[in-house]
């Protein structure tokens, strides 16, 4: 089956165009002369006119055919599933993937398999419309999860949890702070996949890289793992809480919050108009918290689902404002009400589930209240297990608000286990902290950056004229969020290795943002593992049935050269007879 089509089929309306203003220019300056083959001229104009039209969009004929299984060999792919294939069908085309694709080589291939950890997510794009299907690779053993906190307050912990594939008896992972000092350390005992944690106290700002180090029973170095931390000068932050009847998650919580000398102001209703107030780290004062002033300098405002019912309207109003307009955050505290009362400022689409407990990466068990956060929807996880979202935000202008399905973490304390009840709070909340900079506001990215390689940095401001720079003071060009006009986004090409700043400049406002760029030796576990899920997630329909592959086959276009040159050399001869 074959049917006429063009290359460049979406030009034909512009060509059309064009054709048909050459054919009026051409009747134009043949009218005057009036000569007796001006019906025979008028022709050959037309012919050569569409001779040229015909060339431009290059005719082709839309063929069926049946097409080739092809392999794309991406980096980690194993020589035995190639020679599997291979024995299934030996006309198999093989193509190496790297850091491209050519697309030239893929027109004849109607089923692709991907080998190995898969195509960069920046090249997707080139395999849209393929039938393609991702086979199942091995991971490289060494670390290939990974989770702790990238920006931390001088004084606070250092939680790494990580998960090691296959790991060797005998080996042991250091933690060392710059300076090769050693830290924090756990030897493996078997060879089965352990999950394994590591803390340690942080002390002077700045920007540092600690290394996760693998040493084998002789204390030589197998591995060296990059581990940057952006350390802030300590601050002492403005919390207020409101409680609509004492609880002990709100007791417990409110006591870590004191202990790390942060001015805490908590509201607990006890009846209907009577409250109990109490101060941390501050003087007693009337309470104003609520009102726009008091808003203002808060850094963090945490209440439950029944508290925000007995606001006013105009507090309400108050503290939306707060969020939108001066990126105040709010995190709404746990309870029955939230998962079966009207929940307040957003809906979050909770999931229902028998499971009430739940085990965090490190092995922590907690409990909860029979629900996750649907991670279908726009959500910020800030605390996961596997793919259940634990707890999450959502921005709302500059502001965030946040909450968690997890309930009666302070049974950690009661277990002994208070430098995971501090972490996994820490955790929770600092995502939801007010931003330092009152202009614009950075959203993490968690990504392995190497070299050459496209980042993209999103942030949120009001301001409408500024300048984004780097290190070396480029200019970064910007792009703004045609549907959230505060949000904007840059992509760029880093070309070293280490920390680097971005600088945000307007006026007198200037806000830096720390990010580091890894070497391509760093991580290969991780950067594996990564690289596989976004291939499985963006592949997922890869077992569909192969699709009939029609391919355009260009008309030689001499024959259009030759019918315009005869049409020319007619328009070029006939006076030259005819006189």
């Amino acid at each position: 089956m074959s049917e006429l089509t063009f290359v460049h089929s979406a030009y034909w309306i512009s060509g059309l165009i064009a054709a048909v203003i050459l054919l009026a220019i051409f009747v134009v300056k043949e009218w005057p002369r009036k000569s007796r083959n001006f019906v025979l001229r008028l022709a050959a104009g037309f012919v050569a006119i569409l001779a040229l039209l015909t060339i431009a969009l290059k005719p082709a004929h839309l063929t069926s055919v049946d097409g080739k299984q092809g392999v794309l060999l991406t980096s980690g792919y194993q020589e035995a599933q190639l020679d599997s294939l291979r024995e299934t069908n030996p006309e198999l085309k093989e193509l190496m993937y790297q850091d491209h694709i050519d697309r030239d080589e893929l027109d004849s291939i109607s089923q692709l398999f991907i080998l190995g950890s898969g195509v960069k997510p920046y090249d997707f794009w080139q395999l849209e419309g393929k039938t393609v299907k991702l086979l199942k690779t091995e991971i490289p053993n060494g670390i290939n999860q990974l989770s702790y906190s990238k920006t931390l307050t001088e004084g606070e912990e250092l939680n790494i949890t990580a998960y090691y594939s296959k790991p060797k008896p005998g080996n042991q992972i250091v933690l060392q702070a710059p300076g090769n000092l050693g830290l924090d350390s756990i030897q493996f005992k078997a060879a089965a996949d352990t999950v394994f944690s590591l803390q340690a106290k942080v002390k002077a700002p700045g920007d540092f890289v600690y290394n996760l180090v693998e040493k084998d029973s002789f204390g030589r170095v197998l591995n060296n793992e990059a581990l940057p931390v952006h350390i802030s000068p300590e601050k002492q932050l403005s919390v207020v809480m409101l409680s609509a009847f004492p609880s002990f998650e709100f007791k417990y919580l409110k006591n870590y919050l004191a202990e790390l000398n942060h001015q805490v102001l908590v509201r607990s209703q006890l009846t209907q108009n009577r409250f109990k107030y109490e101060y941390f780290n501050q003087e007693r004062k009337p309470f104003n918290a609520l009102s726009t002033s008091g808003l203002n300098h808060l850094d963090l405002l945490i209440l439950d689902a029944g508290a925000w019912q007995s606001l006013s309207q105009n507090e309400q109003n108050s503290i939306k404002d707060a969020i939108t307009q001066e990126g105040l955050g709010v995190f709404l505290m746990a309870s029955e009400e939230l998962f079966y009362g009207s929940q307040p400022l957003i809906d979050f689409k909770f999931t229902r589930t028998a499971q009430t407990e739940v085990e965090l990466q490190d092995g922590t068990v907690v409990s909860t209240f029979g629900y996750y956060l649907n991670p279908a929807t726009n959500f910020n996880a800030t605390l996961k297990s596997g793919n259940q979202i634990l707890a999450g935000q959502r921005f709302i202008g500059f502001g965030s608000v946040s909450t968690t399905v997890l309930s009666n973490t302070y049974a950690l304390q009661l277990k002994g286990n208070q430098e995971r009840y501090k972490s996994l709070w820490s955790e929770i909340l600092k995502s939801v902290l007010k931003p330092e900079s009152g202009e614009v506001f950075w959203e993490e990215r968690d990504q392995i950056l190497t070299p050459n390689e496209p980042y993209t940095i999103e942030f949120r401001t009001a301001v409408s004229e500024f300048i984004l720079t780097d290190t070396d003071g480029n200019s970064i060009p910007v792009i703004q969020d045609p549907d959230i006009p505060e949000l904007w986004s840059a992509t760029f090409y880093p070309e070293d290795t280490g920390w680097f700043t971005l600088r945000f400049s307007a006026g007198d406002t200037i806000s830096e943002y720390a990010y580091y760029v890894f070497t391509e030796a760093d991580w290969k576990a991780r950067a594996a593992q990564g690289l596989t899920k976004a291939n499985q997630d963006f592949f997922r329909k890869g077992d569909a049935e192969v699709e009939e592959l029609q391919v355009k086959r260009p008309i030689n276009p001499i024959y259009f050269f030759v019918l315009f040159v005869l049409a020319m050399g007619y328009l070029w001869l006939e006076p030259k007879l005819r006189s």
